[in-house]
Formats: C-alpha cells, structure tokens, sequence
C-alpha cells in the first residue's frame, strides 16, 4: 500500500524489496511515508536469521526505528523503537549504516545549531533472538569553549564504560531496541 505524494503514484524502487512501509496495530495501519524514510539498510546475520532490514523514518518528536528480519520465509517486522533519537533540522538529521559484523549504528547529532554541539551514536546488535542496544557513545563539544568537550563511551552488555579517559561501570543492561527511547542514556555520561 503507497500513498500518493503531491497527485503522484510512488510505486518506489523502495517498495523496499517487497516491504510495504506499513505497521499494523490491531485494525489501525500507520503507512510511513516515502519522504519520511531518513535511511535504510541490509545486513547480513549469522543465528536463526540470514538478514535484517532497518528502517528509520521521520517522526514528529525524532525518528522510529523499524527491523525486518528474514529467515527464509520472507520478510517480517521484528522491532518498532518510537522515537528511538532525537531528530532537529538541518544538521541534526539522524542516519544508519551497518557495520561488516552485522551492527547496526544509528546516529543522531546537533552539528549546527547553538555552542553545545554533540553526536550519538547507538549500536544494535543480533544476541539470543533479540535486537538489542548493545552500546552507546556520546561526544560533545562547545563551540566558544575549546577545552569543553568529551566523550562517554558504554558496552552495555559489560557494563563497562569511560567518560573522558576514565572508566566505569554503569547499571543500565543492554535493552531491547523496542524499549529504547530518546531519552534513554546511561546516567553516568550525564556527568559533562
């Protein structure tokens, strides 16, 4: 199911590869629309699936997370993270991209807009059937201040991370990406 933009029919190379954009809940379908996709990609996935689709879409507070998992039987809808980051105008658009292991990394930024500017970046891996939040990296830096910036950097499957050459080890566990929210962060990166 496609709806029409602007009087035109897109019938998208995008159908991507077969996938309506569509999100069933109950009887009510949320149709994503073609210009609200920021990004999408393939990966490969050694375990009980051979491949995902990620697509991240535009929201009104940030962008929603979608994964489609394949194996063997066609494509199905594993994960709906809703505002998974945060998502602002030019130069705050947030993007993925997989990684030769399989990850997926989603990025969402303020490279543009006041002094305090930063960059997060989530990484998703495949463990034991689940999608989850397996770390977290956060840069920032302020723009009128040359020595204000830093870097908090998690694996959240060790609990184990640094906050500007200084470890740590956080209580937040790697979650499921369904659960993952804006403003989900491990409270000890809150210390710049």
């Amino acid at each position: 199911m496609f709806k029409s933009v602007s009087g035109t029919v897109l019938s998208l190379i995008v159908a991507v590869s077969s996938l309506a954009f569509s999100k069933h809940v109950g009887a009510e379908t949320k149709t994503i629309a073609p210009s609200a996709v920021s990004g999408m990609v393939t990966a490969p996935v050694d375990g009980d699936i051979y491949r995902y689709k990620a697509v991240l879409a535009d929201s009104e507070e940030g962008a929603d997370l979608y994964i489609f998992t394949d194996a063997g039987d066609g494509w199905t809808q594993n994960v709906y993270a809703k505002d998974i980051v945060w998502r602002g105008g030019i130069g705050q658009e947030p993007w993925i991209e997989a990684t030769e292991k399989g990850a997926l990394k989603v990025y969402s930024e303020n490279i543009s807009i006041g002094r305090n500017r930063w960059e997060q970046i989530l990484t998703i891996a495949y463990r034991k059937g689940r999608f989850l939040v397996a770390g977290y990296t956060y840069t920032y830096y302020d723009t009128l201040d040359p020595d204000s910036n830093g870097i908090c950097d998690v694996n959240l499957l060790t609990g184990k991370g640094e906050l500007n050459n200084k470890t740590f080890r956080t209580s937040l566990k790697a979650l499921p990406v369904g659960e993952w929210t804006m403003d989900t962060r491990p409270s000890e990166c809150d210390e710049n």
